[in-house]
């Protein structure tokens, strides 16, 4: 039982979607698919893709968009590899980013890492009778 706003026209013109601000060669921050626990890293934006949705034998597969994109740092990939088991070896490596994972443009790209600790086991001491 609420009133009925008079300004709904406004709203839908609020959330059609923007243009995506971003070109060819743009160095981008991206988080991963996968989840929050990987930290997001830098690539650069190589070629775009747009793919219609199509419609297969048993279901209609849904399109996508996104950008073919290179990994910038050597500190990011070292840390994806190490940590994440993610095969990166450095700068140049290719890789496919959907366009919602694309959190922000940086003004000053640098690589932020978190420090991988050791993962050396501490020996239990032994209780001597």
């Amino acid at each position: 039982m609420g009133i009925p706003r008079a300004d709904s026209s406004n709203r839908k013109k609020q959330t059609r979607l923007r243009k995506r601000p971003y070109k060819q060669g743009d160095v981008v921050l991206v988080k991963s698919v996968a989840g929050d626990a990987i930290d997001p890293v830098h690539v650069k934006l190589v070629e775009r893709v747009i793919v219609k949705p199509q419609k297969g034998n048993n279901f209609d597969w849904p399109g996508y968009s996104g950008w073919e994109a290179e990994i910038v740092f050597q500190e990011e990939a070292d840390y994806m590899r190490k940590q994440w088991c993610i095969n990166f070896d450095g700068p140049g490596d290719k890789t496919f980013v959907y366009d919602h994972c694309i959190i922000k443009k940086p003004k000053n790209p640098t690589p932020k890492v978190k420090k991988i600790s050791s993962t050396k086991r501490l020996r239990k001491k032994s209780k001597r009778m």
